[in-house]
């Protein structure tokens, strides 16, 4: 079996961009759907009515340099050659704006906020966002729109219309209540050929460990459905019964690449957390707990923690190794998936109660969650760092086979750390998180290994 994503390419090439900070509005339901035994409708027209109008066609475009031969004479040649003289007929390097995609998305909101795909919208070698995106609606009003931000751990993206009224918005359930049986409707922009809607069922709820998204530390807790969706679903509405937004369709699990009736979508309560952190608060804002986990085998299930993190939130409030996690709030929790994914939806801060069974009993902690990449203070003047994320990779341009941790904020009062700088070693000894840089600091005359801007090179700094 083969695992295809939606998305309907032309390109690759991209560029990177950045989210920005706006207020938003959401239509939430959070109602039961009616599963008695009584007759089932002669038709979902009504509901779907009401939603597809605010599923749309999401084009890509990208800058493409382009080499025009040219003709120059033997005369022309020489004078270019030998005499630096310019070549009047020489071979021209030109930038054009070419198409790179064909997917899908779902308006959320009457200001034009817009979910789709991350892999939809950014090249799936760099991560980088493409040039330009358009979007159709199924009225075949055309609109520039805006990356907001994406989220590649969840294959989340948000996107901003701007238009002069507002715009047909789906109203959003909670993914939380569905069941095995519901029936669903997959509405995408199937191979480019406009707005179509299939229906199907729920087969199955919270799939992962599928590796369908192989962002290091990715989320996966997928909708499974029979609904036919087909490349350029990428990013489509997945709706239930009364026309709300349960999902967004991303991926099928095929031989050929074509729907064999296993679709999978994104819930939405993940995609509402992605929303809701990019738009209102600027970037994804997760709970951290502060351990590693591991896999037990047992008829309890649950994760059990093999190391924490020192002056972590769960160092702060008393876990020990070999605790195993079983419940996070009032979600219970049945392996390492679950339990990072019940913690990282939990926003920073919150006090949270995370039940643990220690020696055979069960004990609730406590616990403050801290955010996930924050940044720590290093004792340079002015000077931050953090773990070296994929995001940040992306940010800084860093390749894959620089290790250590990256200065992300310098006041400038320390010349020699910019940021984007990234610290590989302190006196001969490698920094592999933001925990070694105080512990290998020490006073007076340090001797730095860094990277920066494909260069490495030794710095020496004095701690006072």
């Amino acid at each position: 079996m083969r695992i295809y994503l939606l998305f309907f390419f032309y390109l690759f090439l991209v560029s990177f961009s950045n989210s920005q900070n706006e207020t938003l509005s959401l239509k939430v339901d959070n109602s039961s759907l009616d599963r008695s035994t009584g007759r089932a409708p002669t038709s979902y027209s009504f509901g779907l009515k009401k939603a597809t109008p605010a599923v749309v066609a999401v084009t890509t475009q990208q800058i493409v340099r382009r080499l025009y031969p040219g003709y120059s004479n033997p005369r022309e040649e020489f004078l270019r050659r030998y005499f630096g003289m310019p070549g009047l007929n020489n071979a021209q390097v030109k930038e054009e704006l070419v198409p790179a995609g064909i997917g899908s998305g779902v308006i959320v909101s009457p200001e034009g906020h817009t979910v789709t795909n991350a892999h939809v919208i950014t090249d799936p070698r760099t991560g980088k966002p493409v040039q330009e995106v358009t979007i159709q609606l199924s009225d075949k009003r055309e609109y520039e729109a805006r990356i907001i931000g994406f989220d590649r751990s969840t294959d989340v993206a948000v996107l901003k219309i701007n238009a002069n009224e507002p715009l047909p918005h789906v109203s959003l359930a909670n993914s939380d209540l569905l069941e095995v049986g519901d029936v669903v409707f997959a509405a995408g922009n199937p191979l480019g050929i406009g707005m179509t809607v299939t229906m199907g069922i729920i087969s199955a709820t919270q799939r992962s460990e599928l590796g369908i998204l192989e962002q290091e530390g990715s989320y996966e807790n997928f909708i499974q459905t029979d609904a036919s969706i087909n490349q350029g679903n990428s990013g489509g509405a997945l709706l239930d019964a009364k026309g709300r937004l349960i999902g967004i369709n991303t991926a099928i699990i095929s031989q050929t690449g074509a729907s064999i009736g296993i679709g999978l979508a994104i819930p939405v309560n993940m995609v509402k957390k992605v929303l809701t952190d990019l738009v209102e608060r600027g970037g994804i804002q997760r709970g951290f707990l502060g351990v590693e986990l591991g896999s037990i085998t047992n008829t309890l299930g649950g994760a059990i923690v093999e190391k924490i993190v020192p002056g972590s939130a769960a160092d702060l409030a008393g876990f020990k190794t070999k605790d195993i996690i079983s419940k996070v709030g009032d979600r219970k929790v049945e392996s390492i998936n679950q339990s990072r994914l019940a913690i990282s939806q939990t926003p920073p801060g919150t006090r949270v109660p995370i039940e643990i069974i220690r020696n055979g009993k069960k004990i609730t902690l406590f616990v403050t969650l801290d955010l996930m990449g924050r940044s720590v203070p290093l004792s340079i003047s002015g000077i931050s760092v953090e773990p070296l994320t994929r995001e940040n990779r992306f940010k800084f341009d860093v390749p894959a086979t620089t290790k250590g941790v990256i200065v992300t904020k310098s006041s400038g009062e320390a010349e020699t750390f910019k940021e984007g700088v990234v610290i590989v070693e302190i006196n001969g000894e490698q920094i592999n998180n933001v925990k070694d840089v105080g512990e290998k600091l020490k006073r007076g005359s340090n001797r730095f290994y860094v990277w920066y801007k494909n260069k490495y090179r030794f710095l020496n700094y004095r701690v006072p």
